[in-house]
């Protein structure tokens, strides 16, 4: 669990690298107004022969590199360092801020996977382990402060959000630059597709439809979306006008079992409420919810129950997935969203095709436009196929 914090951490900067788009806050909140959708036939790699066809892919970020960092970095490590300098220039920082640190969520090393351990020579190396992205992230910026990666399917970014606010909160460092990201990997998306997690399921429909009856597996993605969190304190006597509070973190375990996820009666919401209580609100406080909402049934169903049984006052759920595909990164932007469109703009990103809900006594946000919504504290949720997650409450910056 994250120490208790002495001063409040606040989300200064957002910068993000999707299917929706490349930018700061801005460019965020106009890709969600626009209530387009990153989904589309996959282009990287030949999928035919497969059972499924579409992902989101991130484009338009080279651009923003170097020519010797387009040539010397890895694609999953361009993500990063673009994501990261837009996250400073979003909050006005210039690289090299003393204190700063860099906490990334991801869930493979691409170059592993291509060449397997006996293909990874010396030179190679440093350019495929799983900490490369953060270290590479953290020369491009000129972070000296603590670097941390962490490797978790799911829940990754949101676990990373969270442990950069306690290394804020604990005095290790002043500001954190935190989220997830993924590189769409053409091994891990044949093996997927080919174990069933992907949609299509049965011969239905592709397509990514959480909380539908519709749903049928999932739809990858790619991006890396990071944020800037500062100790208010210090934010705020450098002029800094936060987007919003990061008020409340927690992560923890469902019980194992042999599936993925426990039967309902062992489905225990004590990590939601954890954060709920850190962030010093009743859970009816909360008026929007940002899930994970993948499209897999047992997925969805499984985070659904555990919503219910922790929030009895029907917030408004919705999930990016439709959008930008699920990845490592998808938690970052849920954040960035959470801070910049809901608490911030005051609008919420609906579920775009929600036709057919899988329950009627849970509130979702539907249409491909925003909602208009007056939130006083919203809830990002990750959950991971193995029963990982975390919970993260943001409230608004005054």
């Amino acid at each position: 669990m994250p120490a208790e914090r002495s001063s409040r951490v606040v989300v200064t900067g957002v910068g993000t690298v999707s299917a929706l788009g490349v930018g700061g806050a801005e460019a965020l909140t106009g890709a969600l107004a626009r209530g387009a959708s990153g989904v589309g036939r996959v282009r990287a790699f030949p999928t035919e022969g497969e059972p499924s066809h579409l992902a989101a892919e991130a484009a338009g970020f080279a651009e923003l590199l170097s020519a010797d960092e387009r040539r010397r970095l890895a694609r999953a490590s361009q993500l990063a360092v673009v994501a990261c300098r837009l996250a400073l220039a979003d909050a006005a920082v210039e690289p090299g801020l003393p204190g700063l640190g860099i906490v990334l969520g991801s869930e493979f090393a691409l170059g592993y996977l291509r060449r397997g351990p006996l293909g990874l020579s010396p030179v190679v190396f440093p350019h495929t382990v799983m900490n490369a992205m953060a270290a590479q992230a953290a020369i491009a910026v000129g972070a000296r402060g603590p670097m941390l990666t962490l490797s978790q399917a799911g829940a990754a970014a949101e676990v990373a959000i969270g442990r950069a606010a306690s290394l804020i909160a604990a005095g290790r460092a002043v500001a954190v630059l935190a989220g997830g990201l993924d590189e769409l990997c053409p091994v891990l998306y044949r093996e997927r597709a080919r174990s069933g997690e992907t949609s299509p399921r049965g011969g239905s429909a592709e397509g990514c439809w959480p909380f539908d009856r519709r749903a049928n597996g999932t739809v990858l993605g790619e991006g890396a979306t990071v944020v800037l969190l500062e100790d208010e304190q210090a934010a705020r006597a450098r002029g800094a006008r936060p987007y919003a509070v990061l008020a409340g973190a927690a992560w923890g375990n469902l019980p194992a079992a042999a599936h993925g996820f426990p039967p309902r009666r062992r489905r225990d919401p004590a990590v939601i409420r954890r954060a709920v209580r850190a962030a010093g609100i009743r859970p009816g406080d909360l008026d929007a919810v940002y899930c994970t909402g993948t499209g897999d049934p047992a997925q969805d169903a499984c985070e659904l129950d555990l919503l219910a049984a922790a929030l009895p006052g029907r917030p408004r759920l919705t999930a990016l997935t439709p959008r930008a595909g699920e990845h490592s990164g998808l938690g970052g932007l849920r954040v960035a969203a959470a801070a910049v469109s809901t608490l911030r703009g005051g609008r919420l990103p609906g579920l775009p095709d929600l036709a057919h809900p899988v329950r009627d006594d849970l509130a979702f946000a539907t249409g491909p436009a925003d909602e208009p919504i007056v939130a006083r504290a919203v809830l990002v949720h990750g959950l991971a196929r193995g029963g990982g997650h975390a919970a993260l409450v943001l409230t608004p910056a005054a």
